[in-house]
């Protein structure tokens, strides 16, 4: 059999069988070439699908800090509204209790003065009755000096 191929193919020439020869060599080179070249391919999309799903943690990564970056900030202006509140009914406090200091303290000096009216009025009475004393001592003793006398 290989005979009757090898004189099948010499009617051609030895032009036409190292031609085909060539010919099945670029083929298979080719083919070999081919295969190659869809796995690079291959390779390529695999490393660009590996890119954008490490694309595509990094900005699911960035969305979380994000979102709780905005959850702490929330949270503390909650706190901090918290805290003006209280800071507000704090201040509130202070003031009603700094009037009612005010007004004791009105009452105080009205208190104060109405004692000091008193006590200037009780003095003016005292000299007066002591004025008194002294004239019935005086007459007391006039008396006396009289009695004394006879």
């Amino acid at each position: 059999m290989e005979s009757e191929a090898i004189r099948a193919l010499a009617r051609f020439g030895p032009e036409w069988v190292i031609g085909g020869l060539i010919l099945v060599g670029m083929f298979v080179l080719g083919k070999q070439f081919l295969d190659e070249y869809k796995l690079q391919n291959k390779r390529k999309a695999d490393l660009a699908e590996k890119e954008s799903e490490r694309q595509a943690e990094i900005e699911l990564s960035r969305e979380n800090r994000k979102r709780e970056e905005l959850a702490e900030r929330t949270k503390r202006d909650r706190e901090r509204s918290e805290m003006e509140g209280r800071i507000a009914a704090q201040m509130e406090r202070s003031n009603s209790l700094m009037d009612g200091m005010k007004t004791l303290m009105e009452s105080v000096l009205a208190s104060n003065e109405a004692l000091h009216t008193d006590f200037v009025t009780s003095r003016e009475r005292s000299q007066g009755m002591a004025e008194d004393l002294t004239h019935v001592r005086d007459r007391v003793d006039l008396l006396y000096e009289k009695e004394s006398s006879r």
